[in-house]
């Protein structure tokens, strides 16, 4: 909990620093253009709920309270929509790093990357990061992915309360996949 906290505390001073985390020397992919909007939707409700709380809780104490978490719950949640920004998949000379909103974060190395393409899938699980199927870990948007990156040996990943599974690809979704595929080929070893 306190690791996520930090998290988000840091893509809010990346919003306020104007930066992306991003490596020096590397290319942002980014993940999250058509979930957005409904993040944005979200958000905006929010204070709604806080003027509903103030006409229907007569308790000043108990307003305070509800006022005090509304507030909190806004903060952690504009923070969320932070990451959508500030926490893009990216590729530079360290690797290829996976990311999905403040909750998974992996890098791979070049050296362990065999092939990368374009390739559309659908997934059963809603989005985020799914427990892989015949070891291939899928890190989706709205259902699906359109990018593969199959590895040159199984690779471990930590999936927090998931565990840690055993991958040889990783498909993953990035809103201009050509320009993703670009980007991570650019920076592959000339042997790759």
């Amino acid at each position: 909990m306190r690791r996520q906290v930090l998290i988000l505390a840091r893509a809010l001073a990346l919003v306020l620093r104007r930066q992306s985390d991003v490596p020096s020397g590397g290319v942002a992919i980014h993940y999250s253009r058509t979930i957005r909007p409904m993040f944005w939707v979200m958000l905006a409700v929010n204070p709604v709920d806080i003027v509903l709380v103030e006409i229907m809780v007569k308790s000043v104490p108990v307003r305070i309270a509800l006022l005090v978490l509304e507030v909190l719950g806004a903060l952690a949640f504009l923070a969320i929509v932070a990451t959508l920004y500030k926490y893009p998949h990216s590729v530079s000379r360290e690797g290829l790093r996976v990311r999905y909103l403040s909750f998974f974060d992996h890098r791979i190395p070049l050296a362990s990357i065999d092939s990368v393409r374009q390739a559309s899938r659908s997934l059963k699980a809603r989005g985020g990061v799914s427990v892989p199927e015949d070891r291939v870990l899928a890190v989706g948007i709205n259902q699906s992915t359109n990018l593969s990156v199959v590895l040159r040996e199984p690779r471990l990943v930590d999936l927090g309360r998931k565990g840690t599974v055993e991958i040889t690809q990783l498909d993953l979704w990035a809103d201009d996949p050509r320009a993703a595929v670009a980007a991570i080929r650019d920076q592959l070893p000339a042997n790759v």
